[in-house]
């Protein structure tokens, strides 16, 4: 069996040069300057979450906003109220001081359409296997819970408009005093919410 060698490299006369490692430096991404401010406004405005509040071991069944038919309304009226005001603006004398009020009165109005929209975005509603939850507000934040355990009796009522469109009104009753989910207006998909009311 042959074997072959390798002949050595031929010498330049130069010393080996050996190469150092260089440490890696990771540079962590630069914060911008108002990073806790921009932090602090996203909590003070993000929408509540019901599943948030749910207990260890508790389990959503359902979780949804009311209709949107509620806010279709809202934006409704206030497109009914711009038009009267253009209507307004030409019929009424070109007099300054009615004519600011008929402005200030239609963007306030404005205004209210909004948070109305606002505030149908942040409710929620949920049902769990353990009790039914609606979360709402949009700087103050509201919990209210009805465990299942104390509802006596509930009922289910859908208008013509309701099965067309799909929501429905959901009463709960308890044993104890009058609670603040007595009603439920604007439900969507109510039989759902209704059969896990009863679980």
């Amino acid at each position: 069996m042959k074997t072959t060698e390798i002949a050595p490299r031929a010498r330049t006369g130069l010393a080996p040069t050996r190469r150092t490692p260089v440490a890696r430096v990771t540079t962590l991404p630069r914060r911008p300057v108002g990073h806790r401010t921009r932090a602090w406004l996203l909590d003070l405005f993000a929408l509540p979450v019901a599943e948030s509040y749910l207990s260890a071991g508790e389990r959503c069944l359902i979780a949804t906003r009311r209709h949107w038919l509620v806010p279709l309304l809202a934006i409704t009226r206030g497109g009914g109220m711009m038009s009267m005001v253009g209507v307004l603006t030409f019929l009424v004398p070109q007099v300054f001081l009615v004519q600011l009020a008929l402005w200030v009165g239609a963007v306030a109005h404005a205004g209210y359409v909004g948070v109305c929209v606002l505030r149908w975005r942040a409710e929620q509603i949920a049902v769990t296997d353990r009790r039914i939850i609606r979360v709402s507000g949009l700087l103050t934040i509201r919990v209210d819970a009805v465990p299942l355990s104390q509802i006596t009796d509930s009922w289910l009522r859908c208008s013509i408009l309701g099965r067309v469109c799909g929501y429905g009104t959901v009463r709960i009753e308890t044993a104890g005093q009058e609670q603040s989910l007595e009603r439920l207006d604007f439900v969507p998909f109510p039989d759902d919410v209704y059969r896990a009311t009863l679980l």
